[in-house]
């Protein structure tokens, strides 16, 4: 019995992660290296797990500001914006960025969300932080340069193929379409031909 059990444990995947990020609970994580990310409705700080090498993380800004004159408040979000980096094996990893002091400082950041990630040692990480739409512009546009280098590229190969026509001829089809047409269809389409010449 020991020896099955043994056996089903090596036989299940075993994930590991190269680090964890945590989250400030203004933001809320979208997506992660591609997959879709669901978190509480409530905003608590996120633990995030990330691979080794190169990760993908969508967040979104979002906070509260209570109105100083009545019980209103406003909710100050920015657009889904995209942060890439590369992780070594084994890091704690520190989320920084500089938190708005009010509503002003907080829509300015929104419209341009700049945030770091620290090692423990506390050196920078080299990451990439732009808008999602911007990301997805860039990529659409490295998609349509590599497919039109793939179609360049194939009719610039010296190629002796000739396409041959098939289905059936002009006539054909005309007789076929002359033979279902109705008295009423023939004479209008004689009198559209007469029109036209």
């Amino acid at each position: 019995m020991k020896i099955i059990f043994t056996l089903i444990l090596a036989l299940l995947p075993v994930t590991s992660y190269a680090a964890n990020l945590l989250i400030p609970a203004e933001f809320s994580v979208l997506r992660v290296n591609g997959e879709e990310f669901s978190s509480s409705f409530i905003q608590t700080d996120t633990k995030l797990e990330l691979n080794t090498g190169q990760n993908v993380v969508v967040l979104k800004y979002a906070e509260i500001f209570e109105d100083d004159f009545d019980d209103s408040h406003q909710t100050i979000k920015s657009e889904a914006f995209i942060l890439l980096f590369s992780v070594a094996n084994q890091q704690d990893l520190k989320f920084s960025y500089t938190k708005p002091k009010d509503k002003e400082q907080a829509k300015a950041f929104s419209k341009k969300p700049i945030v770091n990630i620290h090692t423990k040692s506390g050196s920078k990480l080299a990451l990439i932080n732009q808008s999602l739409s911007t990301y997805n512009d860039q990529v659409m546009q490295e998609t349509i340069s590599r497919r039109q280098e793939v179609v360049k590229q194939s009719l610039e190969v010296d190629d002796q193929t000739t396409f041959t026509k098939t289905g059936p001829d002009n006539l054909a089809m005309l007789k076929y379409w002359w033979a279902q047409a109705s008295d009423s269809e023939k004479k209008e389409f004689l009198k559209q031909l007469k029109l036209s010449q």
